[in-house]
């Protein structure tokens, strides 16, 4: 396994090179061990991402200019194999080894569960997608709590975890339940009734509704694997947090602490779930399909 640190100063690099030849320790200990090609620390996340993956328009930061997320690691498949790339942020005083090692575990768990995990059966479009979405729900899910589970058992709260995790819950599920994103996919919503494109509107709304998804896994990821610590914490009910999320999450939870990855019998509440953005998927004559723009 291969260790590049593109940052100038010698001696960072040297810390750095240290500490990730540390903690790649975990990805060795893992059943069957991760075949990791090379870990990358970039000077610049987003223009090195772009680079190997040859997409142009690739952004760190997603979501709406006022509630946005920022992507702090990312994996690659590459011809020798899977490369990770570490945002060089997670490097500045705010951060420190545990944090980094919950966001490095976090992306061992996807390469983990990325062999687990069924192969999604491709006969019917409807449950493709269905499935598709909830595996790649659930896939977060599983790497946030099991990148808990594990951090926390290595290291003693530090004060910088502390404050990482300050109100975590709600960090997340706040910003995703922000009013513009329900505004953004309503009128969406609105514009499509007029242009009747079903693939464009797809293109508009699609990276909101990731970004809604994701952050609110997030939130009850935290929530789910810290019960005493948020046993107060209020979730705020919101278009986007309502019944068909709870019974989302729910699901999740049951799933990952019964560990099981069959999710086959989750595609009505996943259904129900989409329909919170206006999505239900139908099957058409030939397997083509469609995607069906419901009002919110």
């Amino acid at each position: 396994m291969e260790i590049i640190i593109e940052l100038i100063d010698e001696n960072i690099q040297k810390q750095i090179k240290e500490e990730l030849e540390y903690l790649l320790i975990i990805a060795e200990s893992m059943e069957p061990p991760l075949r990791i090609h090379q870990i990358l620390v970039p000077m610049d996340f987003e223009a090195k991402i772009r680079v190997l993956t040859k997409e142009d328009n690739y952004k760190f930061q997603r979501g709406l200019e006022n509630a946005q997320v920022t992507v702090a690691a990312k994996i690659i498949e590459s011809k020798d194999g899977i490369i990770i790339v570490v945002s060089p942020f997670l490097y500045l005083p705010t951060f420190d080894t545990m944090i980094r090692c919950f966001i490095l575990t976090h992306e061992f768990t996807h390469i983990m569960n990325k062999d687990r995990f069924p192969k999604v059966p491709k006969d019917l479009f409807s449950s493709e997608n269905y499935l598709e979405n909830l595996y790649t729900l659930f896939d977060e899910y599983v790497a946030d709590r099991f990148s808990f589970h594990l951090t926390e058992r290595l290291f003693p709260p530090t004060d910088a975890w502390k404050l990482y995790n300050k109100n975590g819950v709600l960090s997340y599920i706040n910003p995703s339940s922000h009013p513009s994103y329900y505004e953004k996919i309503k009128t969406e919503i609105e514009k499509f009734r007029i242009h009747g494109d079903v693939n464009l509107h797809w293109k508009n709304v699609v990276e909101a509704m990731n970004v809604i998804s994701i952050s609110t896994v997030h939130g009850f990821a935290s929530h789910h694997q810290h019960p005493n610590e948020y046993a107060d914490t209020k979730i705020p009910i919101t278009p986007f947090v309502n019944s068909k999320t709870l019974d989302l999450m729910e699901y999740f939870k049951i799933k990952y602490e019964n560990q099981e990855t069959d999710l086959s019998d989750g595609i009505e509440i996943m259904s129900n779930y989409l329909t919170n953005f206006g999505v239900k998927f139908e099957d058409r004559p030939g397997n083509q399909g469609y995607i069906y723009v419901l009002d919110i």
